[in-house]
């Protein structure tokens, strides 16, 4: 099914000095603990004219007269810096005056709540009439308004002053008696939200085209809530706004996230869009009048304007696929979980790599990214920064640690990937939306090939949880164009470079590597000369390779190779994980990423549910304990059972040989002695050559497709090597990676691991005092899975008990030997203490 696509979209701004002085809670908070500030003495002269806030650089380009890298060519700050020959109206929206915003609150008030002075109803409505689009219904909305006595009268009563010019031009009052939830408070900020949303969709339905009659469902996802005593939050301001705005034949609802709002709206309108269930779906949210002034103290105490003057409001159209407008991949889609945690680096994973990783692409895949585009103007003089700014460097530190790209880029990859903010701080508006126009005009146009819309909200607002929150989505061009091309395309052969740094054997080796690997079906160039690592990385990037073989390559922490080799007693293959590399400085949770890592390649080498065995070494059962916890919580996998008598994962020297496990979990300096023993022991040890070398660097987002071969190895191991790499890369290896790694963190592998690491390898300790052993009893049951480090804390603490134990060393490794009338108390009482599992 098509992928739904934006159809266009709708941005306004709306100049409101009287709601900033009388509305804003930074203001209206000051007024009651300090009412006489200097903060509130000197607020007035700060506040701009209707012409400035005009021509501030960053209000042009919210409208859409001022591209963005216009905007980033004029230096920071902007807040001295006029455009020359502002204009009201721009091709996405417009900056509406307070006066006729006012009037536009009246006609969105369908219980008579707002009462306008006659005179300045009389002097504004004409200017409203020339609006392009207030409509005759609208305009029958408004009233032809009170007397001065009586507005003055209802305000000193508790109604809501409208100011406009320093003057009170009217009111809302409230809705209830004693319903604080339909209070004239209330009730005023919700109308704004209202008004400034309907604005901003009669934007959208202009610039897109549309009907209005043809939109069939609206999402509001303002941060207002509307509802009584009895729902306080229950809505709907979507199907509210969408009747003043004339969408006759639409239905709809609400959908809330703070900050991140907006990018869940969109989300799921997509969904809905391309489930089928409407056509055309507007997404759209008004302003706040709560953040008017949010900073003020900041601005005035370094001399600055009041900055947020204004209110803000979007309307996005997400439509049916019409072959041409730029689409919402929803197979491309960050989300911030439960279980993610609120550290950078995690959020960041969640909401770019991750989803990126999945889809087999990296961070600098995507053209442009859209975070929280917020105008640096105003949040610098805060202390927050420039924050799209810091978005992008942590993006990009990211990347860097995942080795997709080199330090050094990483300003270039801020100035190339990123965008100047420009958006207001009206909480949700600059959250990742307001660049949709430009995405849209950039995608169309071929000037870039896709963007990510990244929305960031604090849950811990409302108190009802400390959680962060997050989702992100990929703008891309349209790909419905595509679909008509031939049935039978011809099938892409991977091309994999082999890069020669420090190989010791004949270099005929390398020639007759290629031409195997093309007896196989794969394609392999040799990559050769000085520095041929820089070489092979740069053709990585470009393109011109989609994988690469090579010896003795630095993989960061974090990253392990999974070998493949073919074993000798039964010629099956077997994937050893791993055999080189660090996937963690702890012995037991390097071997179960290893387990995972294994599973990654065994299935993208087309083994659907590869089992795993762990090699019966030191930190074995501790592997075991989390494997089997990963297991019970969900994380799908099949253990391999020994082919000794006793089975169990254990696997001993006879399961080696004979491949009893397809993968196979170890720790790598143990995996690279089996990988060499297994590969050269028909030549006596003097070249590799069988197998499949030492295989790929997996782990996290890690997205170079590299694998290792010995600088001894013959050309039949490279050839294969060759072939394993092409493998991967057909299978889109990184997806594969990324959905198998997401199946472990939903089953709680990152807190498995803290866990295991939080208990240390040696942290069974004997009991203080000496125990004495019980009397002697004999010992016929040998109960298996505790460490040989913990082996005599295990005993001891059974004697605590009263039951006789003794150690021992069975073929599995160590054992509790105990008596057999005794044996399910015992073992009760080590899987409390931890011992086993």
């Amino acid at each position: 099914m098509s992928y739904s696509v934006i159809k266009g979209a709708g941005y306004i701004l709306v100049h409101v000095p009287g709601m900033v002085m009388h509305h804003g809670t930074t203001q209206t908070t000051e007024k009651v603990v300090n009412p006489g500030s200097d903060y509130l003495k000197e607020l007035p002269s700060h506040m701009r004219s209707y012409e400035d806030c005009l021509a501030y650089p960053p209000n042009q380009t919210y409208i859409g007269n001022l591209p963005i890298d216009d905007l980033a060519q004029i230096p920071e700050p902007w807040a001295d810096k006029k455009v020359e020959k502002p204009e009201r109206f721009g091709k996405f929206g417009e900056i509406m005056p307070e006066d006729e915003f006012i009037l536009l609150m009246q006609a969105c008030d369908v219980f008579d709540l707002v009462r306008l002075d006659k005179k300045f109803v009389a002097k504004t409505l004409p200017k409203l009439k020339e609006h392009p689009l207030m409509n005759e219904n609208i305009l029958a909305l408004i009233k032809e308004g009170d007397e001065a006595a009586e507005i003055k009268s209802a305000i000193e009563d508790g109604a809501e002053a409208l100011i406009f010019a320093d003057k009170a031009v009217g009111y809302v009052k409230r809705a209830h008696d004693v319903d604080v939830n339909l209070s004239a408070h209330v009730m005023f900020e919700n109308l704004v939200s209202k008004a400034s949303e309907v604005l901003s969709v009669l934007h959208l339905v202009k610039n897109a085209g549309i009907d209005a009659a043809d939109v069939d469902y609206m999402i509001d996802c303002s941060e207002e809530a509307c509802g009584d005593m009895n729902q306080r939050g229950g809505g709907n301001f979507a199907k509210a706004a969408a009747e003043i705005a004339g969408l006759v034949n639409a239905t709809g609802s609400d959908t809330r996230g703070f900050c991140a709002g907006p990018a869940h709206a969109i989300v799921e309108a997509a969904s809905l869009v391309k489930a089928g269930t409407f056509k055309n779906v507007v997404v759209a949210g008004g302003g706040c009048t709560a953040k008017l002034g949010m900073n003020g103290k900041d601005h005035v105490k370094k001399g600055l304007p009041i900055l947020e003057d204004c209110l803000g409001g979007f309307a996005v159209l997400v439509s049916e696929n019409d072959g041409k407008s730029p689409e919402i991949n929803t197979d491309i889609v960050g989300r911030h979980r439960v279980g993610t945690g609120s550290a950078p680096q995690a959020v960041i994973g969640s909401l770019v790599t991750d989803p990126l990783a999945e889809a087999g692409m990296t961070i600098l895949d995507v053209d442009k990214y859209s975070p929280e585009m917020q105008n640096p103007d105003i949040t610098k003089p805060a202390g927050a920064g420039d924050v799209p700014e810091s978005n992008y460097k942590m993006i990009g530190a990211l990347g860097v640690k995942l080795g997709q790209m080199e330090r050094t880029q990483l300003p270039a990859f801020v100035k190339e990937h990123g965008l100047k903010g420009y958006a207001p701080t009206q909480g949700h508006i600059p959250s990742g939306v307001p660049y949709l126009g430009y995405a849209r005009e950039s995608i169309m146009s071929g000037k870039t090939k896709n963007a990510m819309i990244i929305g960031k909200g604090s849950l811990f607002l409302g108190r009802m949880t400390n959680l962060f929150d997050g989702i992100s989505f990929l703008v891309q061009a349209n790909t419905k164009k595509d679909e008509k091309k031939a049935a039978a395309p011809a099938v892409k052969v991977p091309v994999i470079g082999i890069a020669a740094a420090g190989y010791e054997l004949d270099p005929q080796n390398l020639v007759d590597a290629v031409e195997f690997a093309a007896n196989k079906g794969c394609k392999a160039v040799i990559i050769d000369g000085e520095d041929c690592h820089a070489k092979m990385e740069a053709m990585l990037k470009s393109g011109e390779i989609d994988g690469a073989v090579t010896s003795h390559y630095p993989f960061p922490i974090g990253v392990s190779t999974v070998g493949r080799v073919v074993t000798p007693a039964l010629g099956k293959e077997m994937f050893i994980a791993c055999t080189t590399g660090t996937s963690s400085t702890d012995r037991a949770e390097a071997m179960v990423k290893n387990a995972i890592y294994g599973i990654i390649a065994a299935k993208a080498c087309g083994i659907e549910e590869p089992t795993v065995g762990i090699l019966n070494a030191d930190d074995a059962r501790r592997c075991e304990r989390a494997l089997l916890k990963l297991k019970e919580n969900g994380y799908s996998f099949e253990f391999a059972e020994s082919c000794r008598a006793d089975g169990g994962h254990m696997m001993r020297g006879n399961d080696v040989l004979r491949g009893t496990p397809d993968v196979l979990a170890c720790d790598p300096l143990t995996g690279n002695l089996m990988m060499k023993m297994f590969s050269s022991f028909n030549t006596g040890g003097n070249f590799e050559a069988s197998g499949y070398g030492y295989g790929p660097g997996i782990g996290g987002n890690y997205g170079k497709l590299i694998l290792i071969i010995s600088r001894a190895s013959g050309a039949p191991v490279i050839a294969n090597a060759v072939q394993y790499a092409s493998q991967l890369a057909a299978s889109n290896w990184l997806k594969i990676s990324g959905e198998e790694l997401r199946k472990a963190q939903r089953a709680g592998m990152n807190d498995i691991l803290e866990e295991m690491r939080s208990e240390g390898k040696h942290a069974f300790e004997k009991p203080a005092a000496k125990v004495k052993a019980p009397a002697k009893e004999t010992v016929t049951v040998d109960i298996h899975g505790v460490e040989v480090t913990d082996i005599d804390a295990a005993v001891e603490s059974l004697w605590e008990k009263g039951i006789y134990a003794e150690s021992g060393m069975g073929c599995t490794g160590p054992v509790v030997m105990v008596n057999e009338a005794k044996a399910g108390k015992a073992e009760e009482i080590l899987k409390e203490k931890g011992f086993i599992a």
